[in-house]
């Protein structure tokens, strides 16, 4: 993953992490890392693997397609008009 995706990638988290009402330590607690981990995430330093982004989805509540950028909506779903 190149540098700009991993950027990406720790905005949407630190926006959902912020949304939630969750500080970096809270949800590090809640998926087993450390609060400096989850720093690394959002500042574009680290990118979560597979399995620690499911464990990130589900602490935040929203889908891995938001996360990774592929939705511009938490839940996953198209917000656009029918």
């Amino acid at each position: 993953m190149d540098s700009s995706s991993s950027v990406s990638i720790g905005l949407r988290i630190a926006s959902m992490r912020g949304f939630r009402r969750l500080t970096q330590e809270q949800l590090g607690g809640m998926v087993g890392v450390t609060k400096q981990t989850v720093s690394g995430w959002e500042h574009g330093k680290r990118t979560p693997d597979s399995d620690m982004l499911a464990k990130i989805c589900r602490a935040l509540d929203c889908s891995a397609d938001y996360i990774i950028g592929l939705s511009d909506t938490p839940n996953g779903h198209f917000a656009g008009r029918a």
